[in-house]
């Protein structure tokens, strides 16, 4: 507890040194914290995140999330085992930074969806590589009592790793199983949040084409090349793989064959 009581310390000197060139979001401590090396930025988030007992090998990968109408900044981290936690950073000069883990079931914007902007999952509607618009639930965004959650996570082109789970009431537990399952097939490349389900049957699609130096295209990873991923829902299973499908579709010169799938 006191390592993470110095990082509050830390943090809060610094944002009354923040120059004038630096201090333009209305929120001092996350100037501070933007202007530092990005070496010692992962430093100081590895040690909070440790501090508090969560445990994190090593950060392999930071995000600014953005700042909340209450100009709250929001930063991200990922951990070398596949953990992913947030950051909260508030504008009062007398806050304190707080910790949340990504996808925790409750925590508002503050559990994510993590290496998305602020707002994104609970209001946004992300538009596909076909143009058409998937609806995000989001992470933060209140669900109905015994609603069952899904996730996915996946890397971006070449790599097509992936991390596919659903139909569990826990929100945490579901996107949680989702990132480990890409992390484990990615290695060092770092995956990213694609979509939450919501009481809905979910699937993955990918574009892919053969690799070059494979004799055909198999469910090995390094016999294909990602072009892009796509992503549909539904009441069944086959209405959420043929959204996600025809999708896929319009893109010319790839094979579109469905990752994973599942209610």
């Amino acid at each position: 507890m006191m390592r993470r009581s110095i990082l509050f310390v830390a943090l809060a000197a610094l944002s009354w040194l923040a120059t004038p060139a630096a201090a333009q979001t209305g929120n001092p401590m996350h100037d501070s914290f933007a202007n530092m090396a990005e070496q010692d930025r992962r430093a100081e988030l590895f040690r909070f995140i440790n501090a508090g007992g969560s445990g994190c090998q090593a950060i392999t990968a930071v995000y600014f999330a953005g700042l909340d109408g209450g100009r709250t900044a929001y930063w991200d981290s990922r951990c070398r085992e596949g953990g992913l936690w947030r950051i909260s950073l508030p504008a009062q000069r007398n806050g304190r930074p707080s910790l949340t883990q990504c996808g925790a079931a409750s925590g508002g914007v503050a559990a994510g969806p993590c290496f998305q902007p602020v707002g994104t999952a609970a209001a946004a509607t992300a538009q596909t590589s076909g143009g058409r618009g998937t609806q995000l639930a989001g992470q933060g965004a209140a669900a109905p009592p015994g609603s069952r959650f899904g996730a996915i996570y996946a890397t971006v082109a070449p790599l097509a790793a992936f991390g596919f789970a659903n139909g569990n009431t826990d929100r945490l537990l579901v996107n949680t199983a989702a990132v480990r399952m890409c992390q484990g097939a990615a290695g060092r490349v770092p995956c990213q949040f694609v979509e939450e389900i919501v009481n809905r049957c979910g699937a993955l699609v990918q574009a892919v084409t053969r690799h070059p130096s494979a004799m055909a295209m198999t469910s090995d990873l390094s016999t294909v090349v990602l072009n892009r991923n796509f992503t549909g829902t539904g009441a069944s299973i086959e209405a959420a793989e043929a959204t996600a499908m025809e999708a896929c579709g319009r893109v010319q010169g790839v094979t579109c064959r469905v990752a994973a799938s599942g209610c």
